[in-house]
């Protein structure tokens, strides 16, 4: 799976407008080209283009170029009289309601369908990526990094002593953490990057770069799941704190299994050193300044 760009989607609605303004450009040729006045139903296509693409906004604008071009049409080819104009008017009356209609119904649909989407690809209690979505796109990535080359990092996050929060806290005061993190997670990462729930209480952080770079996001992302603050409904506050494990993806193994278990022998060294902490595999390379600072 690929993550939309902002750059993909301004792609795909130009590609839209594109596709609307032609269908009305062929539909007008083919018209003022034959005389054939009775061809006119053939303004549905652009009609529903427009409905499909942008709802009812896409069908009022359609509606209104026909409106020009009815004007220009009866203009040019015979004396407008006050029955011809009444035609027209209901003619197009009838078209911008039948847009409304039908942008109205696209709108729900889309949104139905966004809604399907969504709950197929994302955990429901976090709004992150779940675990099906998290291994397809780790599937992708390392496809496209053979092929390609280029850098990929997995970071893998879990709380620590999450059970012994839920027991002391009770599980939804452990869920509204879960969001507290997710929500934390969203707002760190960048677009470009993924993160997901990989299960209970374990995060994972797919993202393009070196250890460096995923030590370096590991750490922010560490400390800001230091500092949050859940508040309890009996008065008080709960915090908690997260270990890490970063690995790197080794070009030519073909194999991102590897590359999770990696990843999850370094968060459990991080458990084993006494927690809150993040820790690079040994596999994976780090510029010596940093490497010396982990060691000392």
């Amino acid at each position: 799976m690929t993550v939309p760009s902002d750059l993909a989607r301004r792609r795909l609605t130009i590609r839209r407008i594109v596709a609307v303004a032609g269908a009305l450009a062929l539909v007008a040729a083919v018209l003022l080209a034959g005389g054939l006045l009775y061809l006119w139903p053939l303004f549905i296509f652009p009609l529903l283009l427009g409905a499909v693409f942008f709802f009812e906004l896409g069908s009022l604008l359609v509606a209104g170029a026909l409106g020009g071009f009815f004007v220009a049409y009866f203009s040019l080819r015979q004396p407008v009289d006050p029955a011809t104009t009444r035609q027209a008017i209901v003619g197009l009356a009838a078209f911008g309601l039948a847009g409304l209609v039908l942008g109205r119904v696209q709108r729900r649909q889309r949104r139905l369908h966004d809604l399907l989407a969504a709950s197929t690809l994302t955990d429901r209690l976090t709004g992150l990526y779940n675990y099906g979505t998290f291994v397809d796109y780790l599937h992708n990535e390392v496809t496209k990094a053979e092929r390609y080359g280029g850098e990929l990092t997995l970071i893998m996050f879990d709380l620590d002593h999450f059970k012994r929060f839920n027991d002391r806290h009770g599980h939804e005061a452990g869920n509204e953490l879960l969001r507290q993190v997710g929500g934390t997670l969203q707002a760190i990462v960048r677009e470009a990057d993924m993160a997901a729930r990989y299960g209970g209480e374990e995060f994972a952080l797919l993202i393009s770069g070196d250890a460096a770079d995923g030590l370096e996001l590991g750490e922010r992302v560490r400390r800001a799941i230091e500092a949050t603050a859940l508040d309890l409904r009996g008065g008080g506050v709960a915090c908690v704190t997260a270990s890490a494990g970063v690995a790197t993806y080794a070009l030519g193994s073909h194999d991102e299994t590897l590359l999770i278990e990696q990843a999850d022998g370094a968060l459990y060294e991080s458990k084993r050193a006494g927690r809150n902490r993040v820790t690079v595999h040994p596999d994976s390379e780090l510029p010596r300044h940093l490497a010396a600072t982990l060691s000392a």
